[in-house]
């Protein structure tokens, strides 16, 4: 949505390439109602920027305008090669209520990811661990991204069963969706007010993440991804993304360094190369 909103992919890929980002994940919404919008979108981009973004296909925030698996189909064999995945499927959001990763609707799209060697990203509820584990078994040679908006124990201990799957911490660990309990909601909007709190409490939000993190990072170092989960506008600017960057790296840093670099992109290139 910002992407076709308030930021140029102009200004997005020098944002990027003054962070050190070579490549990042790009989400392009497919509706029922607007099918064409995120394919011109992708195509765009990737004329402009080749390998820059990894396209997805993202499903619309409320289930009923989803594009029938069918014609994701027809999206992906009239477009071979531009997107790399599918998602992010938001099963927190209240347009999903009710559904489940192995509903029969997204089988389908994982067969469709089976055969187009799709990435699927998915963020799951807490309730949802039983569809996880089922379809990261019948569904052994998708590679799935899950991403979740606080640390949910039950996915990392999954791990030793599972390899087809990873886990991206990242927004759990630079706050730009809020730091109250009453952001839950009501998202942290405001770029000064985000900036103030990282800037007076750094170090103590650094050592609480490094608290929890580390040692499950070390433990599985082959299956987590670092990134920074920007959706706002205000998220791509400036001197937020200096902050989302310095943050991560001193995160990283903190990690071992047999490690750290595993997390930093290895371990997402990897993602990539097992398509």
């Amino acid at each position: 949505p910002v992407l076709e909103g308030d930021l140029s992919a102009d200004k997005l890929i020098c944002l990027f390439d003054s962070e050190g980002i070579t490549k990042t994940f790009g989400f392009h919404i497919t509706s029922k109602f607007a099918e064409s919008a995120g394919v011109s979108a992708a195509k765009a981009i990737e004329e402009a920027y080749p390998g820059k973004i990894v396209h997805f296909i993202m499903p619309p925030p409320v289930l009923f305008l989803n594009v029938d698996p069918s014609t994701i189909e027809g999206i992906l064999n009239q477009n071979k090669g531009l997107f790399g995945g599918f998602g992010e499927v938001g099963l927190y959001m209240d347009g999903y209520e009710g559904t489940k990763p192995d509903d029969s609707m997204l089988q389908q799209i994982y067969k469709l990811a089976d055969e187009h060697n799709l990435i699927v990203m998915v963020h799951p509820e807490d309730n949802l661990k039983d569809g996880v584990e089922e379809i990261l078994r019948d569904f052994p040679n998708v590679t799935f991204f899950f991403h979740g908006g606080r640390p949910q124990e039950w996915i990392v201990d999954l791990m030793p069963k599972y390899t087809n799957f990873y886990y991206s911490i990242d927004a759990d660990i630079n706050h730009i969706y809020g730091f109250k309990s009453e952001h839950q909601y009501q998202k942290l909007k405001s770029k000064e007010e985000y900036l103030s709190y990282m800037r007076s409490n750094f170090d103590s939000v650094l050592e609480e993440e490094v608290a929890h993190w580390k040692a499950r990072v070390e433990k599985y170092p082959d299956r987590f991804t670092w990134g920074s989960d920007r959706w706002f506008a205000w998220h791509f600017d400036g001197e937020v993304g200096g902050v989302i960057e310095e943050f991560s790296r001193s995160f990283i840093g903190k990690l071992n360094p047999s490690v750290q670099e595993n997390f930093a992109y290895k371990n997402a290139e990897k993602m990539l190369q097992e398509r």
